[in-house]
């Protein structure tokens, strides 16, 4: 099982100081919260792709590469499969004991664009995955989504929702990172199934494709043309995927 924050790349106002952050402000900010992820032992950091007001990620690419060149194991991707938005990747909220964290998320909900003048907190986190509480209280609804899901092979978290100062994300990190995962990688291996499949990662796939073979590197023929213009220019291409074209 791998774990991670995802974040929707959103430009809130912050209702408890009423400031709202610049684009340039919430990209660093993304940025410290990627680092932080691989610091306190998570495996993946995904960020969703928009073009349009009230959102900064739009060349999600672009930030990811700068990103990977600032980290050394993090596993980077896109996140615009919504279903997982849903189905299984909800915002936590973590404090030491429940009241504490209701106290402090509430305003935060409560004009969050998504979710906010709607269902109250507590209702919103009965229905959704949203999980708001203390470690164990998260850790105890985070094993219930294998209930519905099954061995799964990837959770994310979106923790930097809603306008929340970059410190009390950084700080959720923390805690997500020390009291929450450590405790969900113990239980979820007790439980899943020995025959479930492993998180794919970079090398897996290699690995499937090629064996113990070493990756295709393509090699092309000096001078030879285009794809659009001619045939493969490639040495190692299949004769069977030869470029045809139709007279004119």
């Amino acid at each position: 099982m791998q774990f991670g924050i995802f974040s929707v790349s959103d430009i809130t106002r912050d209702p408890v100081s009423g400031e709202t952050p610049s684009e340039a402000e919430r990209i660093d900010a993304i940025v410290q919260i990627a680092q932080k992820t691989e610091e306190v032992g998570l495996d993946v950091f995904a960020i969703g792709e928009h073009h349009n007001p009230p959102f900064f990620s739009s060349a999600p690419t672009t930030l990811l590469a700068f990103i990977a060149a600032t980290t050394k194991r993090l596993i980077l991707s896109t996140a615009t499969t919504l279903i997982t938005t849903n189905g299984l990747g909800g915002q936590a909220f973590i404090a030491r004991n429940s009241q504490d964290a209701k106290r402090e998320l509430r305003p935060y909900f409560n004009e969050a664009p998504v979710y906010g003048h709607g269902p109250s907190l507590e209702d919103f986190s009965d229905l959704t995955p949203l999980s708001v509480g203390s470690p164990a209280e998260v850790i105890d609804k985070t094993l219930t989504f294998r209930e519905h899901f099954g061995d799964y092979q990837r959770q994310l978290f979106l923790m930097d929702h809603a306008g929340l100062p970059l410190k009390t994300v950084l700080d959720q990190l923390d805690l997500l990172g020390e009291e929450v995962v450590p405790v969900l990688r113990r239980e979820i291996a007790a439980r899943q199934d020995p025959q479930a499949p492993q998180a794919p990662t970079h090398a897996s796939l290699v690995t499937a494709k090629y064996g113990d073979a070493a990756p295709r590197q393509p090699r092309p023929h000096a001078n030879r043309g285009d794809n659009v213009t001619g045939a493969s220019p490639y040495h190692d291409t299949d004769a069977k995927y030869q470029a045809e074209y139709p007279d004119l």
